[in-house]
């Protein structure tokens, strides 16, 4: 077995440290785009001729959605989470009421839907007639 004392600890020489990660400068650097602050509306008239020699409309995908009653046009965006939205989107894969559905369904259908269901399966008799006729009131209500 060795001895401490036989161990040298001195330095045999001194190396060079080289730093691998070298400091900032100070210096500020610029960063030049052309056309950066070009407000002009040398684009758009570009693209405003483009659109007048071309003068095909351009039509949404599918079927247009004509609502006849006001009452069920939507007229505010929906403000949810989009924890909820992906809540919502998993669940209607396993809603029955959606099984045959190949449209797109709407928040409004599934909000409705859910409505509509838990109405029908947790309130009993008399509750759910009596929020039936409160809903038909306030749906009634809204014509005018």
């Amino acid at each position: 077995m060795a001895n401490k004392r036989n161990f040298s600890i001195g330095s045999e020489g001194k190396r060079e440290f080289t730093q691998l990660v070298k400091k900032p400068s100070n210096e500020a650097k610029e960063v030049k785009i052309a056309g950066a602050y070009n407000f002009g509306s040398a684009s758009t008239s570009i693209s405003n001729s483009i659109n007048e020699d071309n003068q095909v409309k351009k039509q949404k995908q599918g079927r247009p959605v004509e609502i006849t009653d006001v009452r069920y046009k939507v007229c505010k965006p929906k403000k949810i989470s989009p924890a909820l939205e992906s809540k919502l989107a998993c669940l209607q894969d396993y809603m029955i009421e959606f099984a045959d559905e190949t449209k797109r369904i709407t928040f409004d259908k599934m909000v409705d839907t859910l409505a509509n269901s838990y109405i029908d399966t947790k309130l009993v008799e008399s509750k759910r007639e009596h929020l039936k006729k409160e809903i038909k009131k306030d749906f009634d209500n809204l014509k005018r």
